[in-house]
């Protein structure tokens, strides 16, 4: 016997489900990337994804410091 089809409203849902999952894991990684991104922009006057490993670090040592620790 060939396998039945699934109900197309059951498939809809499953889609549905599926496109909103992706939604929220782009939406939260872009959250994450502006909140990230405006941190350093504010800091350095630089984007997170231009600052190479030693001007991120320097960045976080200014903010060390500017918070007194």
């Amino acid at each position: 016997m060939t396998k039945p089809e699934a109900d197309p409203i059951t498939r809809f849902n499953m889609i549905w489900r599926v496109a909103a999952v992706l939604a929220l894991l782009l939406g939260a990684y872009n959250i994450w990337s502006f909140f990230n991104s405006s941190r350093y922009q504010a800091l350095c006057g630089a984007s997170y994804w231009e600052l190479s490993r030693a001007q991120l670090d320097a960045c976080l040592e200014q903010k060390q410091n500017l918070e007194g620790k």
